[in-house]
This record gives C-alpha cells, structure tokens and sequence, in this order.
C-alpha cells in the first residue's frame, strides 16, 4: 500500500496538519511531489484539494482514505520549493496552507480559472459618487460585503473582479447582488500578455566599469558557484545596476538563470528597460500589477527555462527559476521587502535559504543599507563591497542645503514652500531643468476639525482621522477604507468652521500652481498609480515631455534617474522622525538619503533642499550629508543601550477582536503563561498595551513584545500556544497573530 501526505486546502488554524491517504492503483507510477489531488475530507467525506508533500513508508492513522483523483498533470512545486514552506512554517508561525500558497502564487494552478481571450472581466461603478453615499449609508449594516465593494471601487475606477475577491474575501454573489441593483456595471478591459513591450526597447552593451564597479564584479564573480552574501553599499548614483547586469551576463554564459528583486512596483519601469535592453526576451517581470494571465505566462515561461533572468517584486524570489546561478536584492533596506500578512517573511531571509540551498551568492544592494545588513557586514557574516563615487564623471553628489521652517513662520512665510525653495523652484524652471517634490502623505488634507468645539473627523471602525481628498471631495480612511462625504458643518455642535488641517500631495499640487502657473505638473502617489501601469505612464510622461515638476510620496524617492532633473526638494522632512517606532531614525535617513540623490545625475549639477522644524536633529544632518558611516554608528548604539534589533530579535504578538474586554484577557493569559515558560531563556516580555494604531475596522488591539534571540524552544513555545488557542472557544471572539522582527509596529 503507497501512502500519500498532503495538505488540505482548509484555512483553520484547527486543522493545521498533514494527512495520510491511501494512492489509488492508477496514480502509484503518476503521483509526484507537489502535485494536485481531490481527496474526501471530513465526516461527510467531502472532496477538496489537497497537495502532495510526501510519501512516507507507514501511517499511524487506520482506516485510511483514498485519493479521489488528480489534478493537476504536473507539480506545482519542487523539493526545494517545500523545504522554503516547511522553513516558513516554522519560522513565520504559519499554517502549512498560508505557507504553500505564499510560495506558489495567487491564481497559478491553485484555481483552473483563465482569463478569457484577452480580456479581463471586472466591475466599475454605474452611478455618481453622491448616490454611492446614499447607498453606502443604507447598505452598511445590511450587507456590509457589498457595501465594501463599493468603497473599493469609489478609489479606483475598475477593479478585476478576481481581485475584488482577492482584496475583500467575497464571492461573486456580493458582486452580482450590486450589479442587479443598478450600483456597479460590469465592463470588461483588454489584457496585455507580455508584460514588456520590446519594441519600445532599444538593445544596450555593457559599459566599461569605473575601478570601484570592476572590483565589486571581479570578487561577486569569483563566488558564482559557493553560497556567499555580499553587501554592496554604494552612493546613489554610483552604477549599482550595471554591477548586476555584467554579473548577470557571466551567470547567463554558465547556463544559468537570475532572481533580481526591487522593493516595489514604481522602481520597475527603468529597472525592465534596462535588463530587457541587455538580455532581450530572457527577462521575465512577476508583480502584482499583472492580470492573472500575464502571471501565468510568465510563470510558465521561468518553469520552462526559456525565461533566465526574473525581475520582480517580494513575491518573486519564489520564481521556479532552472538552474538558479545568483539573487540580486535591490534597494534591500526597503521596508515592502516585509510582508504583512501571514505568512509574515522578510525577503532577505528568503533569498538567503533559497541562495544556501542552490550553493550560489547573494548580492544584497542600497545607498543605505539596513542597519541589520550593515550589523552582519561588520561582524563579517556578510562580505562588504563599496562604491563611493558616482560612475558617470560628469556627475558629482548633489549640494544639499536644510532650511529652518521656524524662521519661515517668524517672517511671515506660511507657504509650503520657504523661500528658498521658491527660488531653486523658479530657478529651474527658467533654466529648462526639472525638480521632483518629497512628500510622504497622499490626499489633499490630514484630517477635519471643528474649530468651534474641537471635534476631529475620524473613522468609526478605526478611530483614526479620516484624509480629505479634494479631487472627488471625499473623505477616505486609509486603513479600512471607509469613505463618506466631506462635511460643511460639524456633526458634534452643528458649527460651520470645520478647517482642514495638514499638508498632503493634492495640497502641494494646488499651492505650486499658484505659484508657478506656467509650471507642468504632475502628482505620483496611491491615487493616481492605482490604475494598470500608470506609474510606468506618469514616469514616461515626465521623461519624454520634460515635466517641470513631478510631486510624490516615497514612490519618488528611490530608483528613478532622470538626467534633466537638478532639484530635489522635501517639504516636511522630520514628518517621519515622530513616528512611534523605534526604526524612525533609520527610515528618515533612508528617505532624506535616497530622496537627495535624484538630483544631479547627469551632466549638470544637482542640489537638494530640506525643509524642516528641527534642522538641529543629527538625523538630517548626516543625511544631507550622505554620511552612513557616522549614522550607523550613532544608530548601532542607540540601538545597544536599548536593545533593539540587530542586538535581540522581535517578536511581536498581537490579540485582535470586536470586543475589547475579550482581546485584553486573552493577551494578559498569554503574558502569563510567557512568563512562566520563559523563566530560562533571556528574554524581555513588554505588555500587554494597546497597539499604536488601538482599533482598526472596528477590531481592537493589544500587542505583547519579546525582545529575545528566535531558538527553538521560544518558536515552539509560541506555536504551541497558537496552536492550543485555535482549537479552544476563545478563537471564535480574539484573533491572535505572532510576527517575527516587524518593521512597522502599529
């Protein structure tokens, strides 16, 4: 008798196990790891699909089931592609599930659907913003399904219905119920099946490399066939990518393939010219802006071997790459590298299992590498390459200047803009040059209030001030995404001074018009990328049409090189320093760093202008002036007094639920219990407390931190705990979630 262990595709945590099955006559000789069966599951033996991990010899399981039948023809993944599930099982606190379908992506032989032809069936709405209001107001409590379909589709003006299944976890039904009252229509768009298009790429050569470039290229090539990390720490500007691109073309000449992973879909559009001028039709993109098609064609195309180099995002270095010979990690101190939903992985530990496990190196790349990076680099776990200069020669670092809002404000000056940033403004424009504004807050206002009784306007599930959208004159909670009229009137004392307060990018658009009329403008943040490529549009736009000024959030602040743009200015850069989190020195570094560095990278010279309340802060002022080294060290010892990641891991455990008397017991048991089961491991247990953020979509949070090095008795422990949680009554009223070091505590 063969035997079969699989996972179930059942998400409860419940039934979180392998499960033996009999194989059937038929299947003995077919069935392989990885692929595909429907096997009868539970009392009423109903059939769902289950995936094959193993074949073990016995079973300590009588009375056995049979496999139903198969498939799937071939495997969805490979042994190595197990190995990273069962890794980030454990080390993610995962369910087996959540782990597989995180390795194998959304809609890749996981469901059968295709898309149509070439076109993709989705859904926009069929009446005006108002009567969505009206609508939402008497759908809310009724059929609070359909009522956020709505407000997904009031942000954005067609939505994929398998994505609207996707992001909200409805079913069609909710989508059809819409359609037959009238609110939604169904439409239908033009899918493009290559993500690249070649005919607008011209074919590049390599460039001859600077000494510092031929350095880095030589040692990465002597390690092409041993696992190594290599850290390469290089200025903005100094030819990062062309490192990559002649280490790729050694791998290719091997007969070997390459993962190169960016941190986020607005850093791919010069990034895929580039690779594709270079390698041609080898390259193949993986981001979540492709239509379900255009993944499974470029899926199809990495498992054959006919595509060798992969660009993508975090969910790339899951490619089924042939014969992997090199993982490049751009920009790898990006935040987007860390996913924030179950299985909660960290890329960079990814791609080092996945480089260990093929024996080739990782080069992990930044202007400003993560501290935990830079940590292992100078404990010499990881190998340090630099490049200090710019490559092109005409290009030198930009002049950067910090100007002091407070005295703006004592002169009179109430502008976003001080006054010298009005006049490097104006400047360029005279001179034909561009500028690109940093602002990291979409929308056209951070919140409402009454002036008259002090009432702030905030979400009714999440208790955070809603952000005033001038262009469709809404208010939007950008957590949930709650959405409702803008007020004229205050709905606490009925007064009619409601003001809006704070700066977002809508604002800074309508202040720079008035003062440069003449100006050609655009805006660059989540409301004006969310339709299908138009980042890749605005980015084009500007370049081709010479855009005086482009306005963005972080989105511009990394991996754009335009060689007409000379200024670089950031309007409120200490915004992020007061965030509650211990990272916010690191984040304003990266930012003011990456952002500066925009300027002046081809022939003329660039400066950069930084506003700020606190132009004394030490944070700026390494930033501006391009010092990582001095950062680093204020930072490491910062983070040595208090003990912080890269000294001790993180662990942060999170007790969600609809009743907040439910969510504080469940979180002080579980403080207990760590108390007692820790009594000999070095660990730090702080909470429980609420989260920053206390109430998100009407559920509120508590949080217990671990400060600790991960072993196995600690990850155990902590699993067990989960594991015992969701079989008992508690887990039907408090949802808890274990995530390992986060880069964002909310």
């Amino acid at each position: 008798m063969k035997i079969a262990r699989v996972i179930v595709n059942k998400t409860a945590r419940a039934v979180d196990r392998l499960f033996d099955y009999i194989v059937p006559e038929a299947l003995r000789d077919v069935l392989q790891i990885g692929m595909v069966v429907n096997v009868p599951f539970g009392k009423g033996n109903t059939l769902i699909e289950g995936y094959v991990v193993d074949f073990p010899e016995s079973s300590n399981v009588e009375n056995l089931k049979e496999i139903a039948s198969l498939l799937s023809n071939e495997p969805l993944f490979d042994q190595s592609l197990l190995d990273l599930i069962y890794f980030m099982k454990k080390r993610y606190f995962s369910t087996y599930l959540l782990a597989l379908k995180t390795v194998v992506p959304y809609g890749l032989g996981l469901s059968t659907r295709q898309d149509a032809g070439k076109l993709l069936k989705g859904s926009q709405l069929a009446i005006s913003q108002d009567d969505a209001f009206d609508v939402l107001e008497n759908i809310r409590d009724k059929a609070p399904m359909q009522a956020r379909i709505i407000e997904l589709l009031m942000q954005n003006d067609f939505v994929a219905n398998c994505d609207i299944q996707m992001i909200l976890g409805c079913g069609i039904s909710a989508i059809k119920s819409l359609e037959k009252k009238g609110v939604i229509e169904l439409t239908e768009i033009e899918v493009f099946r290559n993500p690249v298009d070649y005919s607008k790429i011209e074919p590049t050569k390599a460039l001859v490399p600077t000494k510092e470039q031929a350095i880095a290229i030589n040692r990465i090539a002597k390690s092409l066939s041993d696992f190594h990390v290599f850290l390469l720490h290089g200025v903005t500007g100094s030819g990062k990518t062309e490192v990559f691109l002649q280490c790729i073309d050694m791998v290719l000449s091997k007969g070997q393939s390459a993962i190169v992973l960016v941190p986020e879909i607005s850093l791919t559009p010069q990034m895929i010219s580039r690779f594709a001028g270079r390698f041609g039709k080898k390259i193949a993109v993986l981001h979540s802006r492709l239509s379900l098609g255009e993944r499974n064609d470029e899926y199809k195309r990495i498992k054959s071997g006919e595509a060798k180099v992969v660009i993508g995002v975090r969910s790339a270095v899951f490619a089924p790459v042939q014969n992997l010979g090199l993982i490049v990690m751009d920009e790898e101190h990006e935040t987007s590298y860390k996913s924030q939903t179950v299985p909660a992985y960290h890329t960079r530990e990814i791609a080092a299992v996945r480089a260990k496990q093929s024996g080739v190196p990782l080069v992990l790349a930044s202007a400003t590498p993560s501290v935990e990076s830079y940590y292992k680099a100078q404990k010499g776990k990881y190998e340090l390459l630099t490049l200090n200069t710019r490559a092109k020669e005409s290009a030198s670092m930009p002049n950067v200047q910090i100007v002091d809002m407070r005295r703006e404000l004592a002169d009179g000056n109430r502008s976003l803009f001080s006054q010298q940033l009005a006049n490097e403004i104006r400047a360029n424009l005279d001179a034909g040059r561009q500028t690109i504004l940093f602002l990291n807050r979409r929308g056209f206002s951070t919140f409402i209030s009454c002036r008259s009784c002090g009432y702030v306007v905030k979400c009714p599930r999440c208790n955070i001030a809603l952000t005033y959208h001038k262009n469709k004159n809404h208010l939007t909670c950008h957590y949930c995404g709650y959405t409702q009229r803008n007020l004229n009137a205050c709905p606490e004392c009925s007064s009619n001074y409601i003001k809006h307060f704070g700066t977002g990018t809508q604002k800074v658009e309508e202040e720079l018009l008035a003062l440069f009329p003449e100006a050609s403008i655009l805006r660059m943040d989540l409301d004006t990328v969310s339709a299908k490529n138009s980042h890749q549009k605005i980015l084009e736009q500007f370049e081709k049409e010479k855009i005086d000024i482009l306005i963005g959030t972080q989105m511009v602040t990394k991996g754009l090189d335009f060689e007409n743009v000379t200024l670089v200015g950031v309007l409120a850069a200490d915004m992020s320093l007061n965030q509650d989190d211990y990272r916010a020195n690191e984040k304003t570094f990266d930012i003011i760093t990456q952002v500066s560095g925009r300027a002046g990278r081809g022939a003329h010279a660039g400066r950069a202008v930084i506003q700020t309340y606190m132009p004394e802060n030490s944070v700026l002022n390494l930033a501006c002036m391009q010092d990582y080294s001095a950062f680093y060290k204020e930072e490491i010892s910062l983070r040595q007094a208090l003990l912080y990641p890269p000294l001790c891991d993180l662990l942060s455990i999170v007790f969600t639920s609809f009743n907040e008397n439910a969510a504080t017991s469940c979180a002080k048991q579980f403080a207990t219990f760590l108390q007692k089961e820790f009594k000999k491991e070095q660990a730090d247990i702080l909470g429980p407390s609420p989260c920053s953020f206390y109430k998100i979509n009407n559920k509120y949070r508590k949080r217990i931190l671990i400060k600790c090095k991960l072993n196995d008795t600690i990850i155990r422990t902590v699993s067990d705990y989960l594991a015992r949680h969701y079989k008992s009554k508690e887990s039907k009223f408090v949802t808890v979630s274990a995530e390992t070091n986060p880069v964002h505590i909310l």
